[in-house]
Parts: structure tokens; C-alpha cells; sequence
């Protein structure tokens, strides 16, 4: 074996073993040369080897990479431009180079693979790089990286940051809705209770932003942002309104089972704030009877998607909607039932409207 045959069977030993894809086009961007690495697109070298390139390449980026296509447009324009294009037949010898072109490449079962091609020209060559290439005109000589793995992690980074954007967006525009809220059920309390007293009006209006400050606390810490497990949810409700409502004198105990289903978002601060609504007017009819009691929450999923919250107790009986808890209901997409009465069904049920 001469020393030429054995350098040309160590290169090509070299290039089958490379990760990445190695070409080599004639002057009309015919494949004469791949390695294996071209199964990364799904195709064996044979397969390829005489056919044009642009078999592999996405249909869009041909006119900008094709060096024919890119040629004919800047002899239209009559101007080279400023900044040479990169092409994948790259001809040209010497310090010209084709770096880093950005390109699709399509697998042979027609999805996207994303690649960097790094090209040069081969117009000087004395002898082929590559045993069978004799009587061939090597042109171009290229290497094709994959990227696709780096492309869909900077996919996946630029759509997380689009999602927070939106989720910033959406939130503003929840805390400003729930504002104006609040404003709106202070101006109609100070419309059905002129004489109420300001401690009373200040207390009832502090519960209200806790009971908000608690559903974005909540959505905080959810996995997801739009939804929120209904038994973690209640489960803090009650702490927060046992401190909320709690009065001097007044002995009321909440207790509370929930199916872990979820609740939606939008849903939560209007109903939170017509539970602390129900709840406050119970505490006062407990603080007036000077009676210990238990008001009992049950949250249920049924089969189907229908939800129901119940709420049982002996200082609900008298409870009875205010104008302000029919727009909080109303805001919240549930109906309220009230018990027929009885010692063991005193309280209220609200059933949850469908949310499509």
C-alpha cells in the first residue's frame, strides 16, 4: 500500500468516526463525499452521494444559502453586499469561509433538525482528500454540527420568559380587578350600613385584603399558576378567617374536609371573600348568643366536574344573602341554597357553575 492509499485510508477511518456530518460537493452541489454521521438526518451515505444538496435543506433557507440562488440576486441588484453571505457550497478558496450558518436541515422523515455548517472551497486541490474522488472536482468542503438539542433549550427558555410576561401582565391585571372590588364592597356596605361604626368598617375592609393577600400567597406557591388544590386552599382559608372573624368572647371552631380536586383561579378572591362574608355573620350571631359552636366546610368533587361547598352549622341560621355576598357569589360562578332549617341543617350550600 503506498503512503498516498494508507493517508486516504486513515482519513476516511477519521471522518467515520467523527460526530458530526462531513461533506463534500462538486461545483454543482452534488454530494461526491458524506460520512456515516449522516444517519443523523436518516440517511445512509449511498443514499445521498450524487444528489444535490438541497435535498436535505429546508425549503425556506435554500434561496439564502444556496450559492446559485444568493449569486443571481446580487447580480440583480447589480451591489455585493456588506456583509458576505454565508453559503453551504461555499467555492471560494483561500481566507474565505462559510462560519457558523445557522440552517434547517430536514430528516428523511421530514422533521427539523437545526445545524451549524462550517464550509471552505476546495478549487486548489492536487489530489482528492478521499479515495474515489479520482476524476471528480471537489469544490466544497463542509462540516455539519447539530444543534437541535441547544435550539430547543433556548425554544424552551425564550417561551418560559413569554409565559412569566403573560403571567405578569395577567396578574396585574388580577390585583387591579380585585382593588376595585374591594372599593366597590366598601361603597355598598357604607350604602346598606351608613351608621355602621369605622372600627367595624376598618376590620371587615382588613379581613377582605387578608382574604386576598391569602389566594396570591396560595397561587404562589402552586404548581400552577392558574389552578390551586381545594383542600391545601380551604385548609389556609380557615386559619386565616379564625384570626380574622375571631371576637372577644365569642368561642366558634371551623372544621373543614375537601376533596382534593382543584379550584380555578379566577374564581378564588370572590369566593374567598363571600366565605368571609357567610363566616363573619356567623361569628356575630355566635358572639351575640355568647354560644360555643362549630361550623363545619365541606368541599366536594362529584362525578361529572359538579362541585358543591357546604357550610353547616348553628349560628348560620339566620344568615341570610346580602346584596354585597350576591355580587361575590356572582363573581365567584356559584349559586346559593339555603337549608330548610332543623337542628342538623342550619347552614347554606353553594354549588359551583360549570367553568367552560
Amino acid at each position: 500500500m503506498s503512503e498516498a492509499t494508507a493517508a486516504q485510508t486513515q482519513l476516511r477511518a477519521l471522518l467515520s468516526s467523527l460526530p458530526d456530518i462531513v461533506y463534500i460537493l462538486d461545483e454543482h452541489g452534488i454530494f461526491l463525499f458524506l460520512n456515516e454521521s449522516i444517519s443523523i438526518l436518516g440517511y445512509q451515505p449511498v443514499e445521498l452521494i450524487g444528489q444535490h444538496f438541497s435535498l436535505i435543506i429546508h425549503p425556506d433557507d435554500r434561496p439564502n444559502i444556496s450559492r446559485d440562488i444568493v449569486v443571481e440576486k446580487i447580480r440583480h441588484t447589480e451591489k455585493f453586499p456588506e456583509i458576505p453571505p454565508k453559503l453551504f457550497d461555499e467555492r471560494r478558496s483561500g481566507d474565505r469561509r462559510t462560519r457558523e450558518l445557522e440552517v434547517r436541515l430536514l430528516h428523511r422523515d421530514g422533521h427539523v433538525v437545526y445545524a451549524t455548517v462550517n464550509a471552505y472551497g476546495e478549487r486548489a486541490l492536487d489530489i482528492p482528500l478521499i479515495s474515489g474522488l479520482d476524476g471528480l472536482a471537489p469544490q466544497t468542503v463542509g462540516v455539519i454540527h447539530d444543534v437541535s438539542a441547544m435550539h430547543l433549550y433556548q425554544e424552551s427558555l425564550e417561551e418560559s420568559l413569554a409565559v412569566k410576561e403573560r403571567l405578569l401582565r395577567e396578574m396585574h391585571h388580577r390585583v387591579k380587578s380585585n382593588l376595585q372590588l374591594v372599593a366597590s364592597l366598601t361603597h355598598l356596605q357604607k350604602l346598606d350600613a351608613p351608621s355602621k361604626p369605622i372600627e367595624e368598617l376598618l376590620r371587615e375592609l382588613e379581613g377582605r385584603v387578608k382574604s386576598i393577600a391569602l389566594v396570591y400567597e396560595a397561587l404562589y406557591q402552586a404548581e400552577k399558576v392558574d389552578t390551586i388544590p381545594a383542600r391545601a386552599f380551604f385548609s389556609q382559608f380557615c386559619r386565616a378567617a379564625e384570626e380574622t372573624l375571631e371576637r372577644l368572647g365569642s368561642r366558634v371552631h371551623l372544621r373543614l374536609r375537601a376533596d382534593d380536586c382543584a379550584l380555578e383561579a379566577d374564581r378564588l378572591v370572590p369566593l374567598s371573600l363571600a366565605l368571609l362574608e357567610l363566616l363573619d355573620r356567623a361569628y356575630i350571631q355566635a358572639y351575640e348568643s355568647r354560644a360555643e359552636t362549630t361550623i363545619s366546610l365541606s368541599y366536594r368533587c362529584e362525578s361529572g366536574g359538579a362541585r358543591t361547598l357546604e357550610l353547616r352549622g348553628e349560628s348560620l341560621a339566620k344568615v341570610q344573602p346580602s346584596s354585597i355576598l350576591n355580587v361575590l357569589l356572582e363573581q365567584a360562578g356559584v349559586s346559593y341554597e339555603q337549608f330548610p332549617g332543623g337542628n342538623s341543617e342550619n347552614g347554606c350550600r353553594l354549588l359551583f357553575h360549570s367553568s367552560s
